[in-house]
């Protein structure tokens, strides 16, 4: 369905909106919603975020406005920079936004509509609050999502750590955890049977999501929510939800010493699954 907002309109009522908002605190996420009303005229409407993290728009909705903020890197490249935007995601896929560069007085303005704007493309957020407004009108996705090997590094380290820590909190008092009493699990696939490890693909982990046969240890997904969601999306939410490999390898020399670590590195540097950063 296309959308009822033109950019130049949509960009006019953005920078109304900086000015009416203020400063805003850098870690401010909000989804509103806008409606064109007639030629030029535009009102705000409320959207619904499901519990399950579905977000639900009316058909009268033509726009979602997103207040989000992204670490960037400076035009020299040499420093990381919090770039603040108020960015409307149109109905018809197209995207505008503004925003002030750090230490600028000017609010500058981007849209994707406009083919000479070659800095259109890489404003766009690549954060989860836009990608879930892209999804309520069922967009792409857009973010950048790490290789599927972290992401069975981070389930087998989950099932290991999981077993282990039982183990550590032994009813007489805390004990040292030896690797081989971890064999069994380690041995177990870390996704769930279906996925094959060695072959696994970011759309085979979104299709177990949506089928419910992913496995990730103590933490779910959500079935309905995996089918709204893209494949993107998908890999997104994983990546921002499940620990990281160094917190849980710490967790491992914390209950093993550096026993357990060594294995559990070795266990993964065999499977290519061990990514230094």
């Amino acid at each position: 369905m296309a959308s009822r907002l033109d950019p130049t309109t949509t960009v006019d009522v953005l920078r109304q909106l900086h000015d009416q908002l203020g400063p805003v605190d850098p870690a401010t996420r909000a989804i509103v919603g806008l409606q064109a009303t007639e030629p030029g005229a535009v009102q705000l409407v409320d959207v619904a975020m499901r519990d399950n993290g579905i977000l639900e728009v009316g058909d009268a909705t033509d726009g979602l406005v997103v207040v989000t903020a992204e670490d960037v890197a400076d035009p020299d490249g040499r420093d990381i920079v919090t770039l603040q935007q108020l960015v409307c995601i149109l109905r018809d896929g197209g995207e505008v936004g503004v925003y002030r560069p750090e230490g600028s007085e000017d609010l500058l303005s981007w849209s994707t509509a406009d083919e000479l704007d070659e800095d259109a493309q890489a404003l766009r957020p690549r954060d989860p609050v836009a990608n879930t407004a892209r999804r309520a009108f069922g967009q792409a996705c857009l973010a950048d999502v790490p290789e599927v090997v972290d992401l069975c590094a981070r389930a087998w380290l989950l099932a290991v750590t999981g077993e282990a820590i039982e183990r550590f909190d032994a009813a007489d008092g805390p004990r040292e955890v030896d690797p081989h009493e971890l064999r069994d699990v380690a041995a177990r696939p870390p996704l769930g049977d279906g996925l094959d490890e060695a072959s696994t693909t970011w759309d085979d982990v979104h299709r177990a999501a949506c089928d419910g046969s992913l496995e990730l240890g103590p933490f779910t997904v959500d079935v309905e929510h995996a089918n709204w969601l893209d494949t993107v999306g998908l890999a997104q939410l994983l990546d921002r939800t499940l620990p990281p490999v160094e917190q849980l390898l710490g967790t491992l020399q914390v209950v093993g010493e550096d026993d357990l670590l060594n294995w559990a590195i070795e266990w993964l540097s065999a499977r290519d699954w061990y990514r230094q950063a």
